[in-house]
């Protein structure tokens, strides 16, 4: 891999990772690599595996389509989806009234 395309790869993944308002210990224990390994990955100094992209991909909530190529399906709701499993459990019964609302008041306009 160029340097050029590690350097968009790590971009996409500290996007995801500060969007979800994750530190790089939190993904790094969570995927079991070092924080400076993951530093080095966001700065696009190391490449991934693909085992490794899975990894980083399952641990972030986002699609391997977005972080190889930057492009999201019109209806994907993976960074939605990624915020929820961020929650605490007791938490998901309000966001889901939440969301319910929300989409009431949306339909009626």
């Amino acid at each position: 891999m160029n340097n050029s395309f590690n350097q968009l790869i790590g971009a996409r993944l500290r996007e995801q990772r500060e969007f979800l308002g994750l530190t790089r210990e939190n993904v790094s224990n969570f995927v079991n690599i070092s924080p400076q390994f993951l530093s080095e990955v966001e700065r696009g100094k190391k490449g991934v595996s693909a085992e490794m992209l899975c990894r980083l991909c399952n641990g972030l909530g986002v699609s391997a389509d977005y972080i190889l190529t930057g492009k999201e399906r019109s209806a994907d709701t993976t960074r939605i989806t990624a915020l929820l499993t961020t929650l605490d459990k007791k938490y998901i019964p309000l966001a889901e009234e939440m969301l319910k609302t929300f989409f009431k008041t949306i339909s009626l306009k």
